[in-house]
């Protein structure tokens, strides 16, 4: 038993070592003189920004470093990997980072008014509820009683909660074993959970360790749409943008440049991604075919005709029917379209 516990978290170490959290830094935010390539002093504003390692939360921070879109737009960018957005909230609450990428797992921290919503970053089809074959598991009804590995705040709990409210078991019908997300992969690898609410690209990794023939493959996004639409977002923290709205600007700037890169060249974002992660391409590769891509024009148009207010209002009343959202607040006090707008402003 030993020996096969040791072969699973072989099996998996490539990409759990890759997503160590990194510590949080104290640099500040603050101006400092640099010169641009044309030798003219230029005032550079240095920001924290929160990522999660793979193709929606890392990609546009290594494709704003490689294409020079933060340096063109006068931003000293220090990147700091996180596993969860919950995380991130608390890394913002310190004041260590000042702008992060969240999956809607962790937005009943944003209507809590712990970060502004500055754009979605895209729409996601790629969290999951897998069970072992061995489990007996059949359909989600199986699930009551079982035990289901979980990453609480994650994106893949709130599709939990949906898939259990779908059959009407409650939480409290299942047993949660609350894990991070590489160790409930390799918990369900090693067959110590009967069942797992993860995402993309952590399924990837299950796929090859465990084979397809043996998952049960029970929910993901698409069960629940169209009801449901599943945004993930870039949020800043209120009182950085506050009292620093010219590096936000500047940021989404960046930003909305690196976006519409990574749509036109998802191979290369891919590649890129893969080498600043050290995550596979191949578990990347899934969440292209997963997530749907929105250029950045369409994002600003979206956050400017109330779409995007519509969608995080839905996932607002999603969450208060699973209890993670007390009483619901309009979007527009969590919603920060400006620096979107002013960025794509010709």
């Amino acid at each position: 038993m030993l020996k096969k516990t040791r072969l699973v978290f072989s099996g998996v170490v490539l990409l759990v070592l890759s997503l160590i959290l990194s510590a949080c830094s104290n640099q500040s935010s603050v101006p400092s003189k640099s010169q641009d390539s044309s030798g003219t002093n230029t005032t550079v504003m240095k920001i924290n920004v929160g990522y999660l390692p793979d193709l929606h939360g890392a990609a546009p921070i290594v494709i704003g470093d490689q294409k020079g879109y933060f340096k063109d737009a006068g931003l000293q960018v220090n990147p700091l990997k996180f596993l969860t957005g919950p995380q991130e909230f608390q890394a913002m609450a310190s004041g260590n980072l000042d702008i992060a990428y969240i999956g809607p797992g962790a937005f009943p921290l944003v209507v809590q008014g712990q970060g502004k919503v500055l754009t979605v970053d895209s729409t996601n089809e790629g969290d999951v509820v897998w069970a072992t074959k061995k489990s007996g598991i059949k359909t989600l009804s199986d699930l009551k009683g079982k035990n289901i590995a979980v990453t609480k705040g994650s994106s893949a709990e709130m599709i939990l909660d949906l898939a259990l409210k779908k059959v009407s078991l409650k939480p409290s019908d299942v047993n949660l074993v609350n894990m991070d997300v590489a160790g409930s992969v390799a918990a369900f690898v090693a067959n110590k959970v009967d069942a797992v609410a993860t995402w993309v690209p952590y399924t990837n990794e299950i796929e090859k360790q465990v084979g397809t023939d043996n998952i049960v493959k029970l929910a993901n996004d698409a069960t629940f749409e169209p009801d449901h639409v599943f945004p993930q977002m870039w949020v800043v923290r209120p009182s950085f943008l506050e009292k620093n709205p010219e590096a936000v600007n500047r940021f989404m700037k960046a930003w909305s440049q690196a976006n519409d890169y990574r749509i036109s060249h998802l191979d290369e974002a891919v590649q890129l991604t893969s080498k600043f992660t050290q995550v596979p391409e191949d578990s990347l590769k899934v969440q292209v075919k997963t997530t749907n891509w929105i250029e950045s024009s369409k994002l600003n148009s979206d956050l400017t005709d109330g779409t995007i207010k519509k969608w995080l209002g839905n996932l607002e009343n999603l969450f208060i029917e699973t209890g993670k959202v007390k009483t619901y607040v309009d979007p527009d006090q969590y919603l920060a379209p400006a620096p979107m707008a002013q960025a794509l402003k010709k």
